[in-house]
Order: structure tokens, then C-alpha cells, then sequence
């Protein structure tokens, strides 16, 4: 299952703001790595160019959901590390709440369509 929205990453940006915190809560990371971690969520690579990963990472850090620093490597150029902060499992505790919802609200036009369709 893909998310996407008809009009492309319009749609997908607070979305994966979501999907960042759950991923930042597990293991801190950079940038691209997060990039790549998002498609086990769904999305194809078109749907979150590189920009949009980076500029929901530059909000969330503003508001405070997450930190960053620069990591030296041997095998190649410094990388921007970012983890989440106590803010930010407190922003994906709520980011959950509503998730739940709205995936009560979903299955229920599902389950309607579907009993629509049988009755006809």
C-alpha cells in the first residue's frame, strides 16, 4: 500500500512528519538514511524528494521535537545526525492518538462501502 495523495507530496509532508519521529525514536540518524528508511512506510522515492525530508527536519528542530549534530566520518564526507527529544515522543504520542482515529474512521467508510456493494 502506497500513501500518496493525487496532487503528490502535497499531502505527504506532515505525514512524514510522523513517520520521521517514529524512525528518529528507534535509532538517531541522518538525513538519507531516514530518506531511505521512509519507503518501509509506503511511500515510492518520487512522492518525498530529498527537499522535503530535509525541510520537515529543519521544522521539527525549530519547534524542538528534534536535535542535530554534525558527525565526523572516516569514509566520507560529515553527516548531519538528528535525534528526537522529550518533546518529540511527546509530539509522536499525539501524532498516534490521531492515527488511531482516524483509522477507526477509515475502516468504518470501508466497512460501508463494502456492505454497499453486497447490498446491490
Amino acid at each position: 500500500m502506497r500513501w500518496s495523495h493525487p496532487k503528490g507530496h502535497q499531502r505527504a509532508g506532515r505525514f512524514i512528519e510522523a513517520c520521521l519521529l517514529s524512525l528518529l525514536q528507534e535509532k538517531s540518524s541522518y538525513g538519507y538514511g531516514l530518506l531511505e528508511q521512509l519507503l518501509a512506510f509506503g511511500f515510492d522515492e518520487q512522492e518525498i524528494p530529498m527537499s522535503l525530508v530535509y525541510r520537515n527536519l529543519r521544522a521539527m528542530e525549530s519547534e524542538g521535537l528534534v536535535t542535530s549534530s554534525w558527525s565526523q566520518s572516516d569514509a566520507g564526507p560529515d553527516k548531519k545526525m538528528y535525534a528526537i527529544t522529550q518533546k518529540g515522543k511527546e509530539e509522536l504520542r499525539k501524532w498516534i492518538v490521531l492515527l488511531k482515529e482516524r483509522k477507526k474512521r477509515i475502516e468504518l467508510i470501508i466497512q460501508r462501502c463494502e456492505n454497499q456493494g453486497k447490498e446491490q
